[in-house]
């Protein structure tokens, strides 16, 4: 099994700007990171954090966020296509909140024509409280688009995965029969039991995540069942560890979990 790119996520260290998110990727030792900017940011700045990338030797896993939704236009998600173009960034990452699939996939078609040829591919993500709940929405909303594997993949999060209500079997049937769908993956952990109500799904995944190895979750069947060296990006957003680890000591600490887990036996969980 090939080691994968290790990448820290941009939720992992909210609290940090993006230059310290990158100083904080290298300090404690990943490939990678992922960047959240505005759409506004202008080519200069996203110019200059691609220079600061290169002097800590570290490639740009992702930048986020592209919401699409009835309250935004594609312009918005356009400029940041152009943004992560010019930082290098292997995937933009994008959510969905339009009640209606058909302009989830008329603006995402856009966004993935754009992306057409360049450096970025489109990283869909499902969330539960998104309107693309599920792995089979995200992959089913690519297929009937049309997007090539080289465009757009789907992005799978480990927690998101779970309280979808799916499994690692249910990606591994992707893989089975579209092996270069998935992009690559967020790995987190979390208790095996569902939060009580939809609030506390999304109260979870953005605040009470937990590092990889500390709750129930079922990574080792998840990393079996994703292809071999994908790239993983370490995306644990907690409250707890914001207020006992400053950024870099809390992606030292990630590291090593995520280390931990990976290189885990299976039976070993």
């Amino acid at each position: 099994m090939s080691a994968p790119l290790l990448s820290l996520a941009a939720g992992t260290v909210l609290d940090a700007g993006p230059e310290a998110t990158l100083d904080a990727a290298a300090a404690a030792g990943y490939d990678a990171a992922g960047l959240r900017l505005d759409a506004d940011t202008c080519p200069a700045a996203a110019v200059a954090l691609r220079r600061r990338a290169d002097d800590h030797g570290l490639a740009l896993l992702d930048l986020e966020v592209v919401r699409l939704g009835p309250d935004r236009g594609i312009d918005e998600a356009l400029r940041l296509l152009d943004l992560a173009v010019v930082l290098g960034a292997r995937f933009l990452l994008t959510v969905s909140s339009h009640p209606d699939p058909a302009d989830t996939r008329a603006e995402l078609a856009t966004l993935v024509e754009a992306a057409h040829g360049g450096p970025t591919r489109i990283g869909l993500e499902f969330m539960r409280f998104t309107r693309i709940p599920t792995l089979a929405d995200a992959v089913a909303t690519l297929d009937e688009i049309g997007a090539e594997p080289g465009d757009a993949a789907v992005l799978v999060d480990a927690l998101h995965l779970r309280r979808s209500g799916e499994t690692p079997a249910d990606v591994a049937a992707v893989v089975a029969t579209a092996p270069d769908r998935i992009g690559y993956w967020q790995i987190c952990d979390g208790p095996a039991a569902d939060p009580a109500d939809l609030d506390g799904v999304v109260d979870e995944a953005r605040h009470h995540r937990l590092a990889p190895g500390e709750g129930d979750l079922p990574l080792h069947d998840l990393v079996t069942a994703l292809p071999d060296g994908l790239p993983v990006s370490v995306e644990v957003q907690s409250d707890r560890l914001a207020a006992s680890h400053d950024p870099v000591a809390r992606a030292r600490h990630l590291m090593q979990s995520t280390r931990a887990v990976l290189s885990q036996k299976p039976g070993q969980e």
